[in-house]
């Protein structure tokens, strides 16, 4: 059997074999494109949670920048213990942009909501690069966890 044969008969049968188990078979014709792939949710949330087990779970997306316990230490963000009732931009040992230390926004349950539902837009030139929670439901979530977590 001449070789060009051979390749035209086991080219073939190698490729089905690889289909058969899951494998892809190799494409002669196109460049391959890279895969697309979702990234895995940071966290899974229920609408049927109760609150503060839904905020526990959005947090993890905030404790990468934020720690809320009193006297804990600043990260790329300020610590966030007794962050209600405390004026934006005063937390102790945290370089804050410009913008966030001139500002005389008290954080309380509004500005707070209106903040972490998009934070470049609620106050321009912020250094926090979090994009925001859109569903109201989580931003309320989150509230209750944070109240829970950094009350005096």
């Amino acid at each position: 059997m001449k070789f060009t044969h051979l390749v035209l008969f086991v080219f073939p049968l190698a490729s089905m074999a690889l289909v058969s188990c899951g494998g892809d078979a190799p494409n002669t014709t196109a460049k391959h494109a890279p895969r697309a792939t979702t990234p895995a949710p940071i966290a899974q949330v229920s609408a049927e949670m109760p609150p503060i087990d839904r905020g526990a779970k959005l947090y993890k997306r905030c404790k990468a920048c934020h720690t809320l316990n009193q006297g804990g230490k600043h990260k790329v963000g300020p610590n966030l213990w007794a962050i209600y009732g405390s004026k934006a931009g005063s937390k102790e040992g945290f370089a804050y942009s410009k913008v966030m230390a001139a500002s005389t926004v008290i954080w309380d349950a509004e500005t707070l909501d209106a903040y972490i539902q998009k934070p470049s837009e609620f106050m321009k030139g912020n250094r926090m690069s979090f994009i925001g929670l859109k569903k109201q439901e989580d931003r309320d979530a989150v509230q209750v966890y944070l109240r829970a977590k950094t009350a005096p």
